[in-house]
């Protein structure tokens, strides 16, 4: 498996502030590689209470927290949070690159994405399945293209979504208790 810190080219090519060259030296690697996946990872400590400090990639670490409301105290995004967030910035990532690609230029690109949680069975307070019931994404998109081409830039972008894809499609999540 390798890893994800791929090397790119000079940028020589731009268009809604994606460098062109570098998006295709990134292919022709994948494509060399075949199906051999890349690895992400995150470490996630525990701070007390609710609180939780995510180290993901080489960025500053993120905190995370539960809300007031649910026994928290509201100092980072919940897990919930996170996880529609992701979903929001990786469908973006999608619609940027394959827009670039079509030569479309972006004017305004955001997504509001909400869902609904069995709280109730995630307490242990009720049968059913403790995630996500449904998850929704409402795509604001202006850009130089008509209607028709924008609905199919969306369901592009989200066909090829990794994480709307594992959220819509579940992969095994395994823990295992560290000797």
């Amino acid at each position: 498996m390798k890893s994800r810190r791929l090397s790119v080219m000079t940028a020589t090519t731009s268009i809604n502030g994606i460098d062109a060259t570098a998006v295709s030296a990134v292919a022709q690697r994948l494509r060399e590689q075949r199906s051999e996946p890349v690895r992400f990872s995150a470490g996630v400590r525990w701070l007390g209470g609710y609180r939780t400090e995510a180290q993901v990639g080489p960025n500053p670490a993120l905190a995370g927290d539960e809300p007031a409301d649910l026994a928290g105290t509201g100092t980072g995004p919940s897990p919930e949070d996170l996880l529609l967030g992701a979903v929001g910035q990786c469908l973006i990532v999608g619609l940027a690159g394959a827009a670039s690609a079509r030569g479309v230029a972006i004017k305004d690109l955001r997504v509001d994405v909400e869902g609904d949680v069995n709280l109730p069975a995630a307490y242990g307070l009720a049968d059913g399945h403790p995630g996500f019931q449904a998850i929704r994404v409402t795509v604001h998109l202006d850009a130089d293209a008509d209607r028709l081409e924008l609905d199919a830039l969306v369901d592009h972008a989200l066909s090829r979504a990794p994480i709307p894809a594992t959220v819509s499609n579940p992969v095994p999540v395994t823990a295992t208790l560290a000797r």
